[in-house]
Order: structure tokens, then C-alpha cells, then sequence
């Protein structure tokens, strides 16, 4: 497997915090706690960082080492896609996926009730017409006397 960058440079860094729409400040805090007075830098000056700190980064961005690394190679189980700001496996599309799930089963008891209210006109509907098939069949009783 080749990786564009052997090592997380602050550039790096930057990119995914512009995607995530985070501060360097709140990834220091999420990283290496409140009190953290690590910049930027830091990227650049430590090259070799631990893995539970690289395995830490993609979970706060919410994407992969290859993600974090570049990976250069195509041999990947991940379809390539083709356009501007695609996010695969991101928040929103879990989000989404989520309401839609909700918002399914919101129908389908919709449905259900739905289903429910036909029968019980149907039932109305069969009980009214005996109903009117007992007064017409009274009416020609009475008009055969």
C-alpha cells in the first residue's frame, strides 16, 4: 500500500480542519486534553506521532488513516468518485440514512392505520347495504298485502 505522506503535516491538518469546519483549538483539546498549548506546528516539528494519536485524529474527523495519509494507490475496496467535496461514511449521510429509517417506519404505521380505516368502512359499507337490503325487502311485504 503506498501513501502519498509517510508522515501528518500541518497542511494536512488544515485541509481536513477546513472540511470539518473545526479549529485547531478544539482538535488540540479533543486530542491532548483542555490545557493543551500545542500550535499547529506540531505536525511538522514531531513527524513520527504515535498511532493512538493518528487512530484518535480519524475518529475526531471522522475518516480514515488512508484519509489521513493520502492514499496514493487504487487498489482500495472503496469506489473512486468522481466531483467536489464527497464524503463517504460521513456524518450527514449516517444522519440522513437515520431519518430516512425513521421517517419509514413513520409511514408504514401510517399505512397501517390507513389499512385499518378502509376495513372499517368496508365493514360499514357491508353492514349498511343488509341493512338497506332488510327495509327494501319490509317494503315488499308490505306492498304484496
Amino acid at each position: 500500500m503506498k501513501y502519498e505522506n509517510s508522515m501528518v503535516t500541518s497542511q494536512r491538518v488544515k485541509e481536513l480542519l477546513s472540511k470539518s469546519g473545526m479549529t485547531f483549538s478544539e482538535l488540540s483539546r479533543r486530542l491532548w486534553g483542555p490545557k493543551s498549548h500545542n500550535s499547529i506546528s506540531y505536525f511538522d516539528c514531531r513527524p513520527d506521532l504515535k498511532v493512538s494519536t493518528l487512530i484518535k485524529m480519524a475518529e475526531i474527523f471522522g475518516c480514515s488513516l488512508d484519509d489521513l495519509l493520502i492514499k496514493s494507490d487504487n487498489s482500495s475496496d472503496t469506489p473512486n468518485i468522481q466531483g467536489n467535496n464527497n464524503v463517504v461514511n460521513s456524518n450527514y449521510v449516517n444522519t440522513d440514512v437515520t431519518t430516512l429509517r425513521a421517517e419509514i417506519k413513520a409511514l408504514k404505521m401510517v399505512i397501517c392505520e390507513k389499512d385499518q380505516r378502509i376495513e372499517d368502512l368496508k365493514n360499514t359499507n357491508k353492514e349498511l347495504g343488509q341493512r338497506l337490503d332488510y327495509v327494501l325487502q319490509i317494503g315488499r311485504e308490505k306492498d304484496h298485502k
